[in-house]
Order: structure tokens, then sequence, then C-alpha cells
């Protein structure tokens, strides 16, 4: 990297789940050792994590866990995500920008509404950073809230610019009050603003690649990886010594309505094909519902770089920090998509022979698990393939480039 002597205050203000939050801090960790002021803006269950490792960490008013596990709360639904847009998620973030400290620049990640306009009052670059490139209007891949993966490239675009207007509408009516607190205009073009001055993916380029002819300030880095540390438990370093190597089971923040019978119908899956099975509770807190078996060792939460390379597949939601650790690891997987971009992550999977097809949550069987999961473990290709991705795209880390296209960005306002 070249020579960078003026340190900047950067604010990073990530709305979303761990794989939201946790490329941001190994960006956190890249500025910081160039010089630069970093602080962190992030929902309020993040907030004591980030600040373990030494960052100044503001909470944005959302407990994004408690809400995830609410009795109400429905990600899958259309109707409730525009409701909590509308009555939590608008009012809550521009409010949380009130408390954070000035900045040189702000970046934004996941569904961040709120950057872009404060950005703009306070006469800041903006920039947001995405971990799939199917948020970027193309042929390659329809917009995230499409399930289908393998519609023609001409219905993916149609898609993209028939439902664009819509979307600049509902935006732009939802934000004209908080825009209006801040002495700013009614937003023409609120997507353009919520994306700023520059979008970043950082995402492996093997695994996602961009689609052609992305715009020219649509920028790519490889993954950002933050090596968070940590040791592992006794009990879970025993179980990976023993033989055979088991199966990982886990599904992050996802939250499904029959979450424990997911879980069970995983285990069920596993032991009938004679392998144990490592349960990751997440937020959906598998690891109190699974059965006791000497097979089975059920955890909260581990560390994937250390225990995924040491198991015989993964199965998971396809959240793109698990999909890209699975594939790092070099294991093959098993996706089982909730929502949103998992079903692009199931899609490149299954077409690049990382694993069998992916199987949506809401029509997943104990029976449907068992298949792929067998197909996972003994098809010598789907093994192969992984294997040799993961050897590939081990040692990448694109956090340094994330860097270097941020303070391009500052350079360019000063």
């Amino acid at each position: 990297m070249r020579e960078y002597t003026r340190g900047v205050r950067v604010l990073l203000a990530p709305h979303g789940t761990r794989g939201d939050v946790q490329p941001m801090l190994a960006l956190a960790s890249a500025l910081r050792t160039r010089g630069h002021g970093v602080t962190l803006l992030v929902p309020d269950n993040f907030v004591g994590w980030v600040r373990a490792y030494g960052f100044d960490a503001h909470g944005n008013g959302i407990d994004l866990e408690q809400l995830v596990r609410s009795a109400g709360a429905r990600l899958d639904s259309m109707r409730w995500q525009l409701r909590h847009l509308a009555d939590t998620l608008i009012p809550r973030l521009f409010d949380s920008f009130a408390s954070a400290p000035e900045a040189d620049l702000i970046v934004g990640a996941g569904v961040q509404v709120a950057g872009g306009s404060v950005a703009e009052a306070r006469r800041v670059p903006y920039a947001t950073i995405g971990f799939c490139p199917c948020i970027i209007p193309s042929g390659a891949a329809p917009p995230p809230v499409i399930r289908a993966q393998s519609l023609p490239s001409w219905v993916n675009r149609a898609i993209w610019t028939a439902g664009r207007p819509f979307v600049e509408a509902a935006l732009g009516w939802l934000l004209r009050g908080p825009r209006r607190a801040l002495g700013l205009r009614l937003d023409p073009s609120p997507i353009e603003t919520m994306i700023g001055d520059r979008l970043i993916i950082a995402a492996d380029p093997d695994l996602a690649p961009l689609p052609d002819n992305a715009p020219d300030r649509i920028m790519a880095s490889d993954a950002w990886v933050f090596d968070g540390g940590g040791i592992l438990d006794p009990a879970v370093e025993q179980f990976l010594l023993s033989e055979p190597p088991p199966v990982y089971i886990g599904f992050g923040s996802m939250v499904a309505a029959h979450a424990a019978d997911l879980g069970r119908q995983a285990v069920e899956a596993t032991l009938a094909l004679g392998y144990r099975a490592l349960v990751v509770g997440g937020w959906a807190e598998l690891d109190r519902s699974v059965p006791r078996d000497p097979d089975v060792l059920a955890r909260s939460s581990v560390p994937h770089a250390a225990v995924l390379p040491r198991v015989a597949a993964v199965v998971h939601h396809g959240g793109a920090g698990t999909t890209t650790a699975a594939a790092r690891s070099g294991r093959p997987q098993v996706l089982v998509p909730h929502i949103l971009d998992q079903f692009y992550w199931a899609h490149r999977v299954a077409a690049m022979g990382l694993g069998p097809p992916g199987v949506p949550v809401s029509i997943v069987t104990a029976d449907v698990l068992a298949e792929r999961i067998d197909r996972a473990v003994h098809d010598p290709r789907i093994v192969a393939r992984a294997s040799v991705l993961g050897s590939t795209i081990r040692g990448r880390n694109g956090v340094d480039r994330g860097v270097e296209l941020l303070e391009a960005l500052v350079d360019c306002s000063a």
C-alpha cells in the first residue's frame, strides 16, 4: 500500500447481522493500523463485542438479535419488512447518528438507510459496502427479494428496471421526514443517496464475481476476513479429533418459525448417514433443542476458521460470511436458504459444484437433508471441487484493498 500520512476520522455504520458487522471489524482493524481514527455505530447487541476489540462503539437503538427472536418478527414477509422499515428502522437509524462523533468519512453496510443522507447533511463522503454482488442491477441475478436464481438474463434485467421506480417512490416518501429534519430536500433518487459516492463489493471474485459492465463507481475486493482469535472449547476439540469427522449444522442469525424442528431434522439426517453432528445454536438457539446423544455436540457458537476445515460438511443458511468461510475451509456445503441473498449463495454453491442444490427452509425435511448431506460427503466431484477452491482462496483477504479505496475517496474530497 502507498504511504498515507494524514489520518482521518472514519465512522463505520453497518446495520445487520454478524455477517454485516464482522467484515467491518476487519476494516476497522486495518484502518486503525493505517493511523486512522475509527468509531463504529452498530446494532445494540454488537456493541459489547466490538468494544472488546478496543474500538469506540455506539448502539444504533436496535437490538437486532432480540428483534429477530421476537414473536411477531417475520423476516420473510414483505409486509412485515415494510412496516419495520417505516416504524422502527428509519427513525432509529437517523436518530442514532445524532450521538455519533463527527467524521471525515461515513461508511455503511447492510440495511443502512440513513448514512447517505447524514453524510449529505454533514458534507462528507459516503461509501456503501456490499458483501454480495447480487445487489447490483444486472442480468446476472435478480433483486435479492426474488428467490428464483435461474431466470434468463433479460428477465432479471426487466425485474430490476420495472421495480426501481416503485422502490424509489416508496423510499422517497419514507425518508422525507428524517431528511427534512436534517435540513435536506426531498430526495429524487434515494437509492443513489443510500449507495453514496462509492459501492465496494467485498466478496471473493471466484465465489461471487461482479457482473459484467458494472458501473465505474462500483469497485470490488476480495472478501474481508476478520481473525477474532479465540480458543476452542476442549470438548469441541475432542469432538473434532474423534472419527468420523462431524457434520457442522448451524443457521447463524436465522430464526425460522420451525427452527427447533429444523435443527432436529438436520441432526436426524446426519445420524442416519452414520455421521456425528456438531450443532451451533446461533440466534435460533438450536443447541437447546437437539437430542441428547453421544454423537451430537451442541454449542451456542464456535470460531469458523478453527472448526470448519475439520468437519465432513457444512450445513448452513447461506449467509455471505458463512458461505465464504465454508468455501475457504475446503469442505462441501449444504445450504438451507431462508431469505434474500441466501438464495444467490445457494445457487452459486451448486453452480460451482461445491455442494448439491440448496433446499429452501420452507420445504426442508429430514429425508431431503439426508440426501443432500449424503451427496455432499460422498460425491467425489463435490469433495474435490470444494478442496481445490479452498486451497485457492484460503489466503485471500481484501481488507487492505478496501482501505485503499476508501482513502482515495477521502483524498478526492479534500
